[in-house]
């Protein structure tokens, strides 16, 4: 399962789970979940990523790690502060590996910490999501009202982790049961009073205040210098949209892009993990 580490930041503290290589000089792997997901999501991939030393984080708000103070968003860039605040705790540089919306996250560090990463695969993700300039104002208003009516405390309450089993399951991408068990195994917790609760900040669930528009999510996609894997699941997010996959991938200088089989979560999923991970290791192998 990996053994748990803690990263102790300036700003905050940030749980992951690590597999280290017997090898000192192994490559590095770091590896970023998506959104209400927590580090158990690279739990199936780390047997087949033995021959490096690979580490798994609960992002800010997720899994085992601090919540963001009261009052604050989670920004993308708040999480690639984070990210760049581990890379910067040693000299060697990392392959990193972001799934969803941890691939947006990995996708800009990659572009303003080039000398960090060596090279960056992004699994069922394509960068941030874009919003319009003339909806900025309702945008940011929809949040801040949400943010201002937060009761702190209030959380949706389960009999057992079977119903949160279930209910992930059936979350805004469809789940196996062995692959959200993994997920709720990390993400529950015990309320005390007999029932259970996520873990996650209930921010998290918030609207998000501001969202870059296409040409900014361009200009940083130009200075992704690595070299670049971006493998889509046949069955996830952009199944109905392969044009937009293939106009962000215009924008890198550096990438290769593969449709694999499988749901958004490929590479939790048993059945499809294996190939997920073999075309990160011969893509890591050959760069």
């Amino acid at each position: 399962m990996g053994n748990e580490v803690v990263f102790k930041l300036p700003h905050t503290e940030l749980a992951a789970l690590q597999w280290l290589s017997q090898d000192a000089s192994a490559i590095k792997v770091l590896s970023l979940h998506g959104w209400l997901d927590n580090a158990a999501s690279f739990i199936h991939l780390a047997p087949y990523l033995a021959d490096f030393s690979h580490t798994a984080v609960d992002m800010a708000g997720h899994g085992l790690s601090r919540h963001r103070p009261a009052g604050s968003f989670y920004h993308l860039w708040d999480y690639v502060l984070d990210t760049v605040s581990i890379l910067n705790q040693s000299k060697q540089s990392v392959w990193l590996i972001g799934h969803s919306m941890g691939g947006a996250v990995a996708m800009l560090v990659a572009a303003i910490a080039p000398d960090k990463v060596r090279g960056l695969i992004i699994l069922d993700n394509m960068g941030p999501l874009t919003g319009a300039p003339q909806d900025r104002a309702v945008t940011l208003q929809r949040a801040i009202n949400k943010m201002a009516k937060l009761k702190l405390g209030r959380t949706s309450q389960y009999e057992n982790k079977e119903a949160m089993v279930l209910a992930r399951m059936e979350g805004f991408t469809k789940l196996s049961k062995s692959a959200s068990k993994l997920l709720v195994e990390r993400g529950a917790q015990d309320d005390e009073q007999g029932g259970w609760s996520w873990r996650h900040d209930t921010k998290l669930t918030f609207p998000s205040p501001f969202r870059m528009d296409e040409e900014s999510v361009a200009a940083f996609i130009q200075e992704i210098k690595c070299p670049t894997l971006a493998l889509m699941a046949s069955q996830g997010i952009y199944a109905n949209n392969p044009d937009f996959v293939e106009q962000r991938k215009q924008y890198f200088p550096w990438i290769k892009l593969q449709w694999l089989e499988g749901n958004h979560h490929f590479h939790l999923e048993p059945d499809t993990c294996f190939t997920v991970a073999t075309q990160i290791k011969q893509f890591i192998d050959q760069n």
